[in-house]
Order: structure tokens, then sequence, then C-alpha cells
């Protein structure tokens, strides 16, 4: 049996981080199933979790059915191998909550650096056409059936990230109390997961957060926020910021990488700034203006740090754009692993798929941020064929590892069956 070249070489800086390039596998180390076991809380239970992380892998989706018919199998029924995952997902031993906490753990601890992101994000999880599913409501702008998921990301200067909160709201839920007192949980959990000494926490939202009690509770934590606001946002003595901003001057301009119509372009920018007064607090405004963009290419940022020339407003601009780069994340969860894709009742068997495909994002995120050469010959594994045409979309990055992992259960089985004469990854 040959072993194929699958070994990516360790990043420097990272000083043997867990989560990065260090832990994939090299002579003597653990294998890449290793890597995604280490989410498993629960040993006994690794061979289902792996048989759910393969399947979401394979079939591009969190439906049980197609996770089954992904994966290879010496059952002649199919059902019998789809009732052992549902059986799985059941399981009381097996929690949501536990599920994140490890994937918690696994990556806020590749963070590096004095100042970290915090990226808040509320993204609809639609489900148009479910009536009966437990805690469904009206969600997102068009107001179609189904849940809202809530997160806060860690984004540190060399773009690792990891997960500091998450939870499926689900507004129908009994016991449910408010939206802002799940945001109020999630700012405080995500300072308790991704800050530490000598680190600072930098949040950043969209309008969606623009509240006085998210800027007062990041304040009162010692931290700091860069938020985009709304237009009709008022100011100190009767002044509103749809009569400030438009009328502030941008002087400066930038060039920077942004998503325009699904490609990242080099794009130009041009930005201002001036100190406003907001809820009885000194802040200052950031307006920024994207042509490239359009409509959407005005940002008015709302920021308690300090901003008195030119580099320290850029610095702002860049936050809020990096907070852009974020939804390469919601792509690999929705388009990639299927996350609006589930079939499963009940919302604690609902949230342990979303925390699996949460795992699972993350995990590739990584993987595309190590770059070639694991990349690339994951894509390579994945069908690219290197036409200029080609776009490196999840699906070729998803159908290269789901090989790779097919081929090291295939050495596993080999090994066992011959006695351990065979060769294997881990």
């Amino acid at each position: 049996m040959v072993n194929l070249p699958l070994r990516a070489q360790p990043v420097s800086g990272t000083g043997g981080d867990p989560w990065t390039c260090s832990r994939w596998p090299r002579p003597g180390s653990r294998s890449s199933r290793a890597v995604l076991r280490a989410f498993s809380p629960d040993k006994r239970l690794h061979r289902r979790f792996e048989e759910v992380v393969r399947g979401a892998l394979a079939a591009g989706s969190a439906r049980v059915s197609e996770m089954v018919a992904s994966l290879p199998s010496p059952l002649q029924n199919r059902f019998h191998q789809a009732k052992a995952l549902y059986r799985f997902l059941s399981n009381p031993r097996v929690e949501a909550e536990a599920l994140l906490d490890r994937v918690y753990q696994e990556s806020a601890t590749a963070l590096e650096g004095e100042e970290v992101l915090v990226l808040l994000d509320l993204s609809p999880v639609v489900k148009p056409y479910a009536r009966a599913l437990e805690g469904i409501a009206r969600v997102g702008k068009d107001r179609r059936p189904g849940y809202e998921l809530l997160t806060a990301l860690g984004l540190d200067p060399a773009g690792r990230l990891a997960l500091g909160y998450a939870h499926l709201v689900a507004y129908g839920e009994r016991g449910f109390a408010s939206l802002p007192k799940e945001v109020e949980g999630a700012i405080e959990a995500a300072r308790e997961r991704l800050g530490g000494v000598g680190r600072r926490l930098v949040y950043v939202a969209d309008r969606g957060f623009d509240d006085r009690k998210v800027f007062g509770q990041v304040l009162a934590l010692g931290e700091e926020f860069v938020v985009r606001v709304y237009r009709d946002r008022k100011l100190g003595e009767g002044g509103s910021l749809a009569k400030v901003a438009p009328s502030l001057a941008l002087p400066c301009g930038e060039e920077v990488e942004l998503r325009v119509g699904g490609r990242y372009q080099r794009v130009r920018l041009h930005f201002g700034w001036r100190e406003v007064e907001v809820e009885g607090r000194r802040l200052h405004l950031v307006v920024c203006r994207v042509p490239a963009l359009g409509r959407r290419g005005e940002w008015w940022l709302l920021t308690s740090l300090p901003v008195r020339g030119r580099e320290e407003a850029a610095r702002v601009v860049e936050a809020y754009r990096r907070r852009w780069e974020v939804e390469r994340f919601f792509r690999l969860l929705k388009t990639g692993l299927g996350l609006e894709t589930f079939q499963v009742r009940g919302l604690a068997r609902i949230r342990k798929v979303v925390a699996v495909l949460l795992g699972l994002a993350v995990f590739l995120w990584e993987v595309e941020r190590l770059g070639d050469p694991f990349k690339g010959f994951l894509l390579q594994l994945g069908g690219k064929l290197g036409l200029p045409s080609e776009r490196d979309g999840p699906y070729l990055l998803l159908r290269g590892l789901v090989r790779l992992l097919n081929y090291e259960v295939t050495q596993e089985l080999l090994k066992q069956a011959k006695g351990g004469r065979g060769r294997s990854f881990g």
C-alpha cells in the first residue's frame, strides 16, 4: 500500500498549538480522523460521531438519510445505519453543549496576539416548509419559518478563528426570555472563553446589534466595540446621524480586498471621522464609502476606540472589513455543510446537529487558512483540474477531505484485517 503525500509542514510561529498545522499528521502523530474525534466528549461514541462527521462532509448535508447514502457500509439495508445515527442524536449522553464545549476549547487555544476581534452575528436558519418543529418561529427579513443562530467568533491578527459562543435561538421555545438576554449571554461567554491576561477584545457587529445595552455591557467589561449603526441613530442634544454623517468629509482613501460579486477583489474605499455624543457617552463615528458595493457600500461605524487620526480611523474600518471575511465561515456552514437541510425533530437533536456542523466549519476554516500544500492537495483530491475558470468552492474542499478520511478508514480496516501489518497515518 502506497502512502500518499499528506504531510503539511508546520507553520512558523504556531508554538505547537493543537489547532494549527502542527496538528496535521506527520510520522508517528495523530491522524486527521483523530483531530475530528477530538470534538467527541465520550470515547464510547467515537464511531457514531465519526459516521455523522464523515456523512455530513460527504453529503454536504445535515440530513441523516443523505449522510447514510454517502457512507460506505457493509449493511445491505441502509435503514439500520440511519437508525444508529438517529439513536446517536437521541442519546442523552451526547449533549449539544458538551459538543460545543469541545469546539470552544479546541479552537480558542490557537488564538494568538494581544488583540482579538469578537465578531457577533445573528444568522437565520430557514426551514420554509416546516410547520411542526419545536420552537419554530418566523425569522429574518423575509419572516420565513426557522430559527436564528447567534454566534460570537474570535479572529486573531493571523486569521485564526475560534468559536466563543453559539446558540440556536428558538423564539417559540418554552421559557425563551428575549433576544437581548441571549445577546447579553453571548457577549459575556465570549469574553470568558476568548479573553485573557494582556489581551484586549474588540466586539465587531452589524446593525442588528446597534443597541445601547450592547454598548454599555461591552464597556462595563472593559473591552471595546465597533458597531455599524442605523441611519436614524440619535445623538446628543436632539441630533441624529442622518444629519451629521452625509456632511462629513471623507479625506482618506485606501485599497482593500473585499468580496464583490462572488469574488474577492481589490477595491477603493474612502473614509472620515469625528467625535459624537451617544447616550451620554463620547464616542467616535467613522464613515466609510465603498463605491464598488453600490448602495450597500456606505458604512457608519460607531466605536469606543480612540480615533485621533488617519491610522486609528483606518484600524476601525479594517476591523469592520474583517467582519465581512467571516461570511466565508457561514458559506462553509450553510452552502458546504447544508446547515438548513436537517430533518430531525426536537430542539435537543437539532442543536446536536448544529453543534457538529459548527465544529466542522471551524475545522474547514483552518484548513482554508493554512493554504498550500495541504489545501491544494485536498482540492486535487476533490477533483480540481487547475483550469483558470475553476472556482475553489467549498464542495471541492469537502470532497477532497472526505476522500482523505475514507483512505484513512480503509487503511485502518486493512491493518486490522492483516493483524497489524498494514500501514496507516495514525
